[in-house]
Parts: C-alpha cells; sequence; structure tokens
C-alpha cells in the first residue's frame, strides 16, 4: 500500500480504529522490525559492557528469556531465535541497536536501569503491550542518560502519572509512542526534535502545548485536552475526565489504575490517588526483616557496611540517587525486602561454608533473588537448603559461581519458582523431577548427568548445554539429544563417581595460591578468576557427611536448663535430640533446632533469633564449657538485662553475644562487658537506660544504638576498634561514635529516673515491635519482683489438676506463690513447674523428666482444665505417663490458648484423637516417644511444628492444608511420610514388618494395643532395692504390646435405684443446675472416660451403678446435703470448690457424717459461714478436708486422727490449732486468727490475717460473738469472688 493511501485510510478511520493503523514513519518502524539493521552479519558479537547493561535491564525488568545469558554473546536473529538475546539486535561493531519487546509475558514495573547509559549506539527501545504497571516519570528516570535514544514505544500498558519533560526534550528523540495508557496531567513544552508523537487513549488534561517546529505527526484522541490546536485529537467518551481520582491529586500522589488479574489496557477501569512511586523515599527495613537479614549477612559472609539495623532500604521503584543503605536490596512499602541483587562482587562470599541460614523462611516478601558472579565456593545443597521455605520465591540466579555436588529436588519445586539460574558453576548429579510452576530454567555449563527429566509442561524457557547429559531434548529442542555437551574427557570428574558422604568439587589451588600473595597480588583479581576458570575436580568430604552427634550428657542438662528459663519453644530440645555440628549441614536431619555443637557434642553456638523468649539464664549455663557465640536478635524478650543475664559470667569461653531488637531494659551490668573473653557485644534497639560501665580491653566490637543510654561514653586507655551509640541519650560520644535521640524523649522517660529497687521499663503491649518509641514506667526491678497468689479459681482448677493428674509436688497449695515471667528461679516461690501471669492465672506447666511423677491407674485431664484459659503452654516429656492416650489428653481442645503442648517420651497407647490435632491455637504438637498407634487424623491448618517419631502409628501421613515448617514421623509403620517431611518420603526410616505387627495386627472393638509393663510391675515389686531405676527405664525400653480393655469400653451404666433417689434428693436440696440428673440416666463409671456420652454430669459410678465420686464445680450451689445421702454407700468423695455456696456449716453438712464410706472432703472456695462441726472431724473414714477460703470463724474442735490432709487456709479460725493424735501428710492454716498452729505446721507465720480479725463487731475471742441462736457471716453480693474481703454481720 501506498504511504499516500495509507493516510487517507487513517484520516477516514473512526478514532480508535485510527490509533491502531501506523503512521507512514510508523510503518517504517514496524519494517526495521523485519529488517535486520545494516551491517549485521550472520553470529554478530556482543561486546562486553553490552551484556552488563542487558543484564542489568534483565534483572530491572524481570525478562525471563533463557539466552539473556552472560555466557551466550550473540545478537538476535544473527546468530539463531534460541541461540542469544532475544529481541536485542546489534550494528557491524557489536554495539546494541535496538531492544524491542511487543507482547508475551509481562514484565516488572521497572525502572529502566542506568545502565542502559552505556549502550551509546541504542537508538529504539519498544517495550509494547507487555501489561508494565508503573509510574512513567519512575519508569524513565535513568533514560535520558541513554544520549542517542531515537524511537521510544510504550503503547499497550497500564503507565500512569504525568509525561516528564526531560522525556519530550531527549536531544535525539524523533519518535515518542504512549498510547493506550493512563497518562494524566498536563502535557510538557515539546522539543523541537520530536518529529512524531502518539498520546491517543490516555487522560491528559488541559491544552496541547503550541510546539516550536509542528510535528510531522501528532495523534491525541480519546484524551481529556480542551484544545487540540497543533495535534489532531479528540475528548474521551466515557465521561470520566471530571471524576477520575476525585477530579485531582494531592503533592506527593499520582492518579493510578486499580489493575486486576485479566484487566487490559485501555479499559475504563477505576483510577485512584497512590503515592508516586517517584517520591517515595527510602523506608527503615522492618524490625524482623532487619533482624533476618542481618543473621543473612553474617551467614553469607556480606561485607557491605551499609547493611545495617539503622540503614535505609530502597523501596520498589525509587530513585538509586536517593541516600539509602542495604546495597543491593529492594524493599515493600512496609519495608521487607522484595529482591537481593548482588551481582559480579567476586570474592564478597568467600566463606569456608556460606549458606542462607534458617531465618531466611521469615522473609516471606522476598521474590527475587540474585547473586551471580561472586565466587561462592560450597556446596550447593547445603548453601541454598532454607530456599525451599520461601513462599514468594519467583526468581533465584546463582550463576557463574564455584557452586558443587548435586541440585536437591525441593528448590525445584517451590511453588512460587518461575525462573532458576544455574548455569557456569560444577553442579553434578543428575537433575530432580522438576515443578510444573517453572517458566525459566538455565543450568548450562555444569557436568550434570543421566537424562533431562520430562517436565510436567514444556518449559518457555530452558538451557541446559554444555554439561554431561545423554540426552536433553525435554529441555530445549535446539539441544536435541546429546549434542552441545561436554566431552568423555571432562566428564570423567572425580574418576567417574565419589564414595558414599563425599561430594565431587572444584580443586581451588588457583584461588588458595591467590589467599597466600595477598601482599603482592590484588587479591580481587585472582578470585575473580575462580568463577570462571576451569578448575580439575575432586572428591571432597560433603557437608551432609559431618553428620549430628549425641549431645554430651552435661551439656544437655544445662541446655534443658536453658530451655526452661528462658521458655525455648523447641520441642526437638529433648534428651536424647542428635545436635548439628558445627560443619555439617543444616539439610541433614537432627534435634537441638538452633544449636550447633563440636565433634565431642559440646554446644559451640546458639542462635535463637525471631521467637517469643522470657526468663532468664541459668545458672546450670557454667557447664558449656565450649559455648562461644550466643544470638538471642528479635526474640521479644522483656527482661531486665541484669536478671537475664546475671549468669552469663560463669560461660568461660564466650566470645560473642547479640540481643538486639528486644525489650531489654534497666542498667547494663559491668560483668557482662568485662566477660575476659568476650570480643563481640550487640544490646542495639532495646530500653536500656543508664550509664555505660567501662568496658574490658578484650572489646572489639561494641553495638548500643537505638537506647536511652545516659551521660559520656567511657573514655578508655584501648579503644574499641568498632563501636556504635547512635540513637541515645549519651551527651559525650568521645571513643564511640553516636549521636542523640531525635525523640525528645530523653529527659523525660519514667519521670527522669526511678528510686531505689526499681527500673525504668517499656510498657510493652501486644503487637508493639522493639525499638517502637512506647511509654516506659518505674517497675520493681525484676530481680525483687514477687512471685505472685495464684488467682482463686486457676488454683481451684490446678488443685483438681493436681489431684487428677497424680502431681506429688508438695507445693501445689492455694497459699503458694506462682512465679511470673522473668522472675528470678531464685525467689522463694511454690507451684513447680508452673508459670503465672501478673494476674496468677497459669500460663505454663512444665515437668520434664520427672519419672513416676505421674503413676495412678488411669491419670487424665480432668474437665475442669478448661477454666485455665490463659494456659499455653503445657509440657510433661518423660514421666513415664502410662495411660490410654484419647481418655488422658480429651479435655486440652478445650483450652482456647493452647499453642504448645509436649506429651513425649512416655507411655501414652492407642490412638490420636482428631479434636487434639485441630485446637485453633495449638502450633507446636509433640507426641514422639510412646506407644501411639492407629491412622494419624486430618491435621489442623494452624500447627507449625508436629513430632509424631517412635510411635507405631500405621496408614499413611495425612494431606496437609499447608506444609509443616517443622515435621517428623520416622520410626512408625507407616507407609508414606512424605506429606509431612520430603526427606522421609516413602516409607524410608520406618519400623520393620515384625515391629508393627504389635497385638497381633490389631485389637478387637472395645480393646486398645498397649504395652505390656511386666518390667515395671516387677520394679513395684522391689521398690526397697532399685524401684526408682527400674521405673526410670520403662520410658526407654521398648516393651510388647497386648489388647487391653479399652476406657472407652468402660459403657455407662444405669445409676442403682436407691442411689438414683438419693442423688435426686441432693439435686433438689442443693439446687444442682445438671439437667441430666434423671431417672434412668446412664453414669460414667471409674475407669470409663468422658469421651463417652453419658448422664449424671461431674457424678462418676462403680460397675454397679452405685456413685463413688461427686465433683461439682465452679456452679451456683445452695441449701445443704439432705438425709438421703446416707443411701450412698459406695461415696468416697465429694468436691464442691468455688460453687459461690452461701450456708453455715453446720446445716449444710449436717447429714454428711452418714455417709459410711466418706474420705476425701473439698469445700473451698465459698461462702460458708460458721463454725466446724466436731462430728465432720471425727468421722473414722474421713482422711482428707479442705475448707479453704470461706468464712469460718470461732474454734477448731478436736481433729481425729485418721485425718492425713486439712487444709483451713484463708478463714475466721480462732484460738490454738488443737493437739491430736494425728500425722499429717499435709496441713495448712495460714491467713486466719489463730494464736498458734504449731500443731498443723512447723511455725506460726502468717497466722493472722492482713485485714484483721474484729468481725461483726465484736472480738472475735469470745464464744458467741453474735449472741445466742446468731452466726457471724458474710454480706455476699451476687458479683462477689469467694475469698474476697467481704463485710461480716451477725444473722
Amino acid at each position: 500500500m501506498a504511504t499516500s493511501q495509507l493516510r487517507l485510510q487513517r484520516q477516514s478511520a473512526p478514532p480508535l480504529l485510527r490509533l491502531l493503523l501506523p503512521s507512514p514513519l510508523l510503518l517504517l518502524l514496524l519494517c526495521t522490525l523485519l529488517v535486520p539493521p545494516l551491517g549485521v552479519g550472520a553470529g554478530q558479537l556482543l561486546d562486553a559492557s553490552s551484556v552488563g547493561a542487558l543484564q542489568a535491564f534483565k534483572s530491572a525488568l524481570g525478562v525471563t528469556y533463557s539466552d539473556w545469558n552472560a555466557d551466550l554473546d550473540c545478537c538476535f536473529a544473527t546468530c539463531g531465535p534460541t541461540d542469544g538475546w532475544t529481541n536485542v539486535f546489534c550494528d557491524g561493531d557489536g554495539q546494541v541497536t535496538d531492544i524491542t519487546f511487543q507482547g508475551g509475558s509481562p514484565l516488572s514495573p521497572g525502572p529502566l536501569p542506568l545502565q542502559l547509559s552505556s549502550l551509546t549506539a541504542l537508538t529504539y527501545i519498544m517495550l509494547r503491550q507487555l501489561r508494565i504497571h508503573a509510574e512513567l516519570k519512575a519508569f524513565t528516570q535513568h533514560l535520558s542518560a541513554v544520549s542517542g535514544l531515537q524511537r521510544f514505544d510504550m503503547a499497550y500498558n497500564f503507565l500512569y502519572g504525568s509525561i516528564p519533560a526531560a522525556l519530550v526534550t531527549m536531544p535525539a528523540l524523533t519518535i515518542l509512542a504512549l498510547p493506550v495508557n493512563y497518562l494524566t496531567g498536563s502535557i510538557p513544552q515539546l522539543g523541537s526534535q520530536l518529529v512524531e508523537l502518539i498520546l491517543a487513549s490516555n487522560y491528559l488534561s488541559s491544552s496541547f502545548p503550541n510546539p516550536s517546529t509542528p510535528l510531522a505527526s501528532c495523534s491525541a484522541y480519546s484524551t481529556c485536552l480542551t484544545d487540540f490546536t497543533g495535534c489532531p485529537g479528540s475528548v474521551r467518551t466515557s465521561g470520566v475526565c471530571g471524576t477520575i481520582c476525585g477530579g485531582g491529586c494531592g503533592e506527593g500522589e499520582a492518579c493510578a489504575p486499580l489493575v486486576e488479574e485479566g484487566t487490559m489496557p485501555g479499559n475504563t477501569i477505576p483510577m485512584e490517588c497512590a503515592v508516586s512511586i517517584d517520591s517515595v523515599p527510602p523506608r527503615l527495613m522492618h524490625t524482623s526483616a532487619a533482624a533476618a537479614m542481618l543473621l543473612l549477612r553474617r551467614s553469607l559472609g556480606v561485607t557491605f557496611t551499609d547493611w545495617t539495623a539503622t540503614s535505609l532500604c530502597l523501596v520498589s521503584g525509587g530513585s538509586m540517587l536517593t541516600p539509602h543503605g542495604w546495597t543491593g536490596v529492594r524493599c515493600d512499602s512496609q519495608g521487607h525486602p522484595i529482591a537481593i541483587d548482588i551481582t559480579a562482587t567476586t570474592g564478597q562470599f568467600l566463606l569456608p561454608a556460606p549458606s542462607f541460614p534458617s531465618v531466611v523462611s521469615t522473609l516471606q516478601a522476598l521474590s527475587s533473588i540474585a547473586l551471580p558472579g561472586n565466587g561462592i565456593y560450597t556446596e550447593f545443597k547445603a548453601f541454598a537448603w532454607h530456599l525451599s521455605r520461601l513462599t514468594s520465591l519467583k526468581h533465584l540466579d546463582l550463576s557463574s559461581n564455584v557452586l558443587y555436588g548435586p541440585i536437591h529436588s525441593s528448590l525445584l519445586t517451590i511453588p512460587t519458582l518461575t525462573s532458576l539460574t544455574l548455569s557456569d558453576n560444577y553442579l553434578s548429579g543428575c537433575i530432580p523431577a522438576l515443578g510444573s510452576q517453572l517458566l525459566s530454567l538455565s543450568l548450562s555449563s555444569n557436568y550434570l548427568s543421566s537424562s533431562f527429566p520430562m517436565p510436567p509442561t514444556p518449559l518457555p524457557a530452558c538451557s541446559a548445554h554444555t554439561n554431561c547429559l545423554t540426552d536433553v531434548s525435554a529441555c530445549n529442542t535446539s539441544e536435541a539429544g546429546a549434542g552441545n555437551q561436554r566431552s568423555a574427557s571432562e566428564c570423567a570428574i572425580c574418576g567417574g563417581g565419589c564414595a558414599e558422604g563425599v561430594v565431587c568439587a572444584p580443586n581451588l589451588m588457583v584461588l588458595r595460591r591467590a589467599q597466600s600473595m595477598q601482599s603482592t597480588q590484588s587479591t580481587q583479581s585472582a578470585m575473580a578468576a575462580a568463577a570462571t576458570l576451569s578448575y580439575p575436580m575432586s572428591c571432597f568430604r560433603s557437608r551432609d557427611s559431618f553428620l549430628p552427634v549425641a549431645m554430651a550428657p552435661d551439656a544437655v542438662a544445662a541446655m534443658l536448663a536453658l530451655k526452661t528459663g528462658l521458655h525455648v519453644p523447641f520441642t526437638d530440645w529433648v534428651q536424647g535430640a542428635l545436635c548439628s555440628v558445627e560443619w555439617g549441614a543444616d539439610s541433614t536431619t537432627h534435634g537441638w533446632t538452633a544449636v550447633t555443637c563440636n565433634g565431642e557434642g559440646h554446644p559451640t553456638a546458639i542462635a535463637i533469633d525471631l521467637q517469643e523468649l522470657s526468663g532468664s539464664f541459668p545458672s546450670e549455663m557454667s557447664a558449656l564449657t565450649a559455648l562461644t557465640h550466643i544470638s538471642l536478635i528479635n526474640d521479644r524478650i522483656v527482661a531486665e538485662i541484669g536478671a537475664l543475664a546475671q549468669n552469663l559470667p560463669s560461660i568461660t569461653n564466650l566470645q560473642y553475644l547479640d540481643m538486639a531488637y528486644n525489650f531489654l531494659y534497666g542498667f547494663i551490668p559491668e560483668t557482662l562487658l568485662t566477660l575476659p573473653a568476650l570480643t563481640f557485644l550487640s544490646l542495639s534497639v532495646n530500653y536500656l537506660s543508664g550509664s555505660i560501665p567501662q568496658p574490658g580491653s578484650q572489646l572489639l566490637e561494641l553495638a548500643l544504638s537505638s537506647n536511652y543510654l545516659s551521660s559520656s561514653f567511657p573514655s578508655s586507655p584501648t579503644p574499641i576498634p568498632t563501636c556504635t551509640a547512635f540513637s541515645t541519650c549519651l551527651t559525650d560520644f568521645t571513643g564511640c561514635p553516636g549521636s542523640l535521640r531525635t525523640s525528645g524523649d530523653c529527659g523525660t522517660i519514667c519521670g527522669g529516673g526511678c528510686g531505689e529497687g526499681e527500673a525504668c521499663a517499656p510498657l510493652v503491649e501486644e503487637g508493639i515491635e522493639p525499638g517502637s518509641i512506647i511509654p516506659m514506667g518505674c517497675a520493681v526491678s525484676i530481680e525483687s519482683v514477687p512471685p505472685r497468689l495464684m488467682h482463686t479459681s486457676a488454683a481451684t482448677a490446678m488443685l483438681l489438676l493436681k489431684r487428677s493428674l497424680g502431681v506429688t509436688f508438695t507445693d501445689w497449695t492455694t497459699a503458694s506463690l506462682c512465679l511470673t515471667p522473668g522472675g528470678s528461679m531464685l525467689t522463694p516461690h511454690g507451684w513447680t513447674g508452673v508459670l503465672c501471669d501478673s494476674q496468677g492465672h497459669p500460663i505454663a506447666i512444665n515437668i520434664t523428666d520427672a519419672t513416676g511423677q505421674f503413676r495412678l491407674p488411669a491419670p487424665s485431664f480432668p474437665s475442669v482444665v478448661s477454666t485455665l484459659q490463659a494456659l499455653s503452654s503445657i509440657a510433661l516429656p518423660g514421666n513415664s505417663i502410662y495411660t490410654e492416650f484419647k481418655p488422658f489428653a480429651w479435655h486440652l481442645s478445650r483450652l482456647s490458648s493452647l499453642k504448645h503442648l509436649d506429651l513425649s517420651s512416655n507411655l501414652l497407647y492407642g490412638p490420636i484423637h482428631s479434636s487434639l490435632v485441630t485446637i485453633a491455637t495449638l502450633t507446636s504438637l509433640t507426641l514422639s516417644g510412646n506407644y501411639l498407634s492407629g491412622s494419624i487424623p486430618a491435621l489442623g491448618s494452624q500447627l507449625l511444628s508436629l513430632s509424631l517419631a517412635s510411635n507405631f502409628l500405621s496408614s499413611s501421613f495425612p494431606t496437609l492444608p499447608t506444609p509443616l515448617p517443622a515435621c517428623s514421623a520416622h520410626t512408625n509403620c507407616l507407609t508414606d511420610v512424605s506429606a509431612c517431611n520430603t526427606s522421609e518420603a516413602g516409607a524410608g526410616n520406618q519400623r520393620s514388618g515384625s515391629e508393627c505387627a504389635i497385638c497381633g495386627g490389631g485389637c478387637a472393638e472395645g480393646k486398645v494395643c498397649a504395652p505390656n509393663l511386666m518390667v515395671w510391675r516387677r520394679a513395684k515389686s522391689m521398690q526397697s532395692t532399685q524401684s526408682t531405676l527400674a521405673v526410670a527405664a520403662v520410658a526407654t525400653l521398648s516393651y510388647p504390646m497386648s489388647c487391653f480393655t479399652s476406657r472407652d469400653s468402660f459403657l455407662p451404666v444405669a445409676m442403682a435405684p436407691a442411689a438414683a433417689a438419693a442423688m435426686l434428693a441432693l439435686k433438689t436440696s442443693l439446687h444442682v443446675p445438671f439437667t441430666d440428673w434423671l431417672e434412668g440416666a446412664l453414669c460414667s463409671v471409674e475407669w470409663g472416660t468422658d469421651s463417652t456420652t453419658h448422664g449424671w454430669t461431674a457424678v462418676t459410678c462403680n460397675g454397679d451403678g452405685h456413685p463413688t465420686a461427686i465433683a461439682i464445680n465452679l456452679q451456683e450451689l445452695s441449701g445443704s446435703f439432705p438425709r438421703q445421702v446416707s443411701a450412698l454407700t459406695a461415696l468416697t468423695h465429694i468436691s464442691l470448690i468455688n460453687d459461690r455456696i452461701v450456708a453455715e456449716m453446720g446445716v449444710l453438712a449436717a447429714n454428711l457424717p452418714s455417709i459410711p464410706n466418706l474420705q476425701y472432703l473439698e469445700l473451698s472456695y465459698n461462702f460458708i459461714y460458721g463454725t466446724l462441726p466436731t462430728a465432720i472431724l471425727a468421722k473414722d473414714t474421713l482422711t482428707s478436708i479442705s475448707l479453704a477460703s470461706n468464712y469460718l470463724s470461732g474454734s477448731i474442735p478436736a481433729v481425729g486422727s485418721q485425718i492425713s490432709e486439712l487444709h483451713l487456709p484463708h478463714n475466721y479460725l480462732t484460738g490454738t490449732f488443737p493437739s491430736s493424735g494425728a500425722t499429717f501428710a499435709s496441713c495448712t492454716c495460714a491467713d486466719n486468727c489463730l494464736q498458734s498452729a504449731v500443731n498443723c505446721n512447723a511455725g506460726d507465720e502468717a497466722l493472722q490475717r492482713e485485714s484483721g480479725c474484729d468481725i461483726c463487731s465484736h472480738a472475735i475471742g469470745t464464744v458467741q460473738p453474735c449472741g445466742a441462736n446468731r452466726v457471724c457471716a458474710p454480706e455476699v453480693s451476687p458479683a462477689a469472688e469467694p475469698a474476697s474481703l467481704l463485710p461480716m454481720t451477725c444473722h
């Protein structure tokens, strides 16, 4: 078609169609796409500077072509469409002239890199129809540096914002095409060099500027311009010109389209004001991300000095010219890293064995990692093992390094990974199966063998040439068969293979020689050769062959004390777990998470980061003689540093201590700065105050920035080589570079200071990040914070728990004090193994390795455990608990805050019930080392850590809603555990068929397969000589298993008629609210489980239907026990705890002595008043009585000799505790009005009530303070709590 005919067609066409028809000049442009530039010959090579600029372009825009590769230096269409640099054209000298993309995979929002300025011959850039969603000003901010650019086309994208003046005035630019975008604002004054300008289908406003030289071709159809003089155009017909973004955006904002998946450019879609990308300043990195990145820096050996917690991170789209830190890192708007790009800085990571640490898994926004050309010399599997835990990783480039060994399968199947480049390394072995998500894979120039695996779907971009592969046809048709592969002599590496535990690796003698001649030659240039030269390959010991070791016994004891002292959440910190050795790879299965040991099993490093810790370092740490490194970064520790670190000086070889990013407060202890071996100390980003003590001369690095430290930095005859104290309250920074806090609160925190015994502490709330400026107040120094009295209702539940589980600790009493988080273990307290919150509610129960502690016939958690709603952690490992698992743990599913449950190393048997593994809050469950059988129920998506190892579980591991970060199910009878952990795939590491033939392959209905503990029974028969040792063996030996009657098979029974009549009378008399106390209802039997449906709530019967126990707790009762209770001949236990009973004791309990076999009476935490009846204390069968926390008055009558437990604290009893023939196993009567209680306990302390004993307006010492026929009783309101100090009057 002639040019004139084309022009006529364009003029007569409708506006939108005109846009699609090219102008004469555009026709010429299209022609240039079809014909290579003049002077280009076949096989034209790129020059080295062009390759670097194109690599930068690839990284900035996310180009996925596999032939955009440094080892392919051919221009597109001159060497073949798959041989190099698709869509790049060169001139005869190998200089890039054109970069043209049209359609295809979407590109990233840039910006175009500054390195394009080195392409001095570049005249044409076309990025058309690529769904680029970016602010035009930001995207093109470096384009003006491309001095020779003549044509720029970005039609059909999602560009928004205004057109920058720098773009339309580029000296050489003659054609600019930006149609079908979302550009707004006025058009700047045009440069005289422009010949053609296409701006149709945008939202540009105002008048078209009058060009100094008329344009040869111009189009502004479908815009919001008010005057088209100088450029033919039309106003948009949609009527949105005045409404987009509310008519305009504020300063620093741009009107941007809300682009969704599938939206096509040019559509009328909603637009709203967004922060202008170009004006977004770098951001401080998010606290948790900065902590992880600093660990990454240490693990990889990154030497950039601007990788610090206080450095600013460049936000995606922000200008590189803006001052910032974190070289090579890009963050999102919340400060989370999204890309790491450290390219061609050879020698950057030359550590003996660098690797990505496990904490990299917390960088869940990280989508791109590029580390090409850095001379990284290490085993690939160990180096990249933890990358498979990144849930957003899309692009990974580790090309041109010295990585060796096989590729591990978990890397290739990361669900989000679309582009993987591992070319130019020394990788060997087979290529594992590929994930269907991969779009681009480059494995060229390695030593990979066998054939290329068939991908689930064809790879759009794939390269695997220059390897030892026998067939690469599944990768790319141009590499079909074995063509373009290494020769047989090249592939005979390491003599054809290495022995087990050994890996084939390059022998870098050149590199080692370079390191030995640093003084004479540039190490950088010699190291640079490491990634480009071809080295001979030799067999070296694999890091995976450094097998984990058993931890030394004394170290295990110290580490378990540390676990308890700091509340470490790792469930694999258990006796018998293996510890990773210093040179071993994290890819090897082991225990003791975050701990590294030496070859003898002594811990050398502890790095617990990004957890929730509390407490202090225990005194047992002194046994860790090999420990040199401790890192507790961003663990949300709220503690006074003096209390937390009081035992650290006992670690004689500690060299490195990092506790940055926590809520530490108080004064820095002098002993911490003068530890003899300590060379590195970081306490940055905390809330420390006071002056800094004199540092020891051994310190080489001290980091104290972002605290509230005051006075001057202490002078020292030996300056600290590396010291930082930025953002503090110091007045003099001589000897340590620093700066004053800008928040202005240095003189105002805690009112300027705190009194003796106090510390200035942050008021930490849920969700507050370390380093935040939060209010601070004076608090009692943690070392002096006393344990708290347990909350009334919680103490009630815990005493029932004690009885039900058979806990024998004598300090589990209502009068005992409970330790709170951070409190010193050295402070006298009770409730062994329990930790409470500040309100006295239990938050953790930890009873470990107390073998025989729970030796009941059938211990279980009682239903009242559901009232402990603050309880978040239960750990009872190694206690030889021998019972059926389902009834034992049935009621735990009702705990609404339970996060951690550890019942490992016991003798639990039977199946796991589904309600336990789906507790909404439960993130960590450890049941390893038991005798559990049956299939594993469906798991809840909330679980993060699950350990079921060493049981007899069968079938296959269930499919998970989401992958478990930590999972172990080895040594079972499972047929497939691949859903748990890829390292345990299939049936590997499982029990043998003979081991799994337990109970003859199964038990009949109503039976359960359980260990037959004859060893234990023999041990019980010889208690006098060796029972402790024998019982201790129970949890470690492997017992034969037999079928026993399941507790679920003890079906509820019909209550005996006489007993039912008595119980219905009791229901009426005490106003029992349970609706299932009915004639004909079934009663749970003693050995039955609460998981079986029944009636008669809170009642237990024997097999003949006679009640043996009544436990009505936490209800609203009133009245008295009726005379019919005498018919309850089998009844031995009565418990009415915290039932708000308002009654006179004599009336309430008048008929209790008629119960023939009553042994146990518990009426604590009520409003019971009056005097103690003599008949109760004298009843011959009654051995245990508890009436604590009531309003009883008068003297205590004689106590019968049969009483072994008597608890009367928190009443108004008077006189002297009577002498008796009773030998008490337990007796308490504190907080009364007694004159002496030597016959109850060893001393008379705390006998008097703090509130005084003058009740009912009479001296309590008289016999009848209220007169005849009257009694002193509390005034109970509906909201009153038992044990409250209620006023008492005569009734």
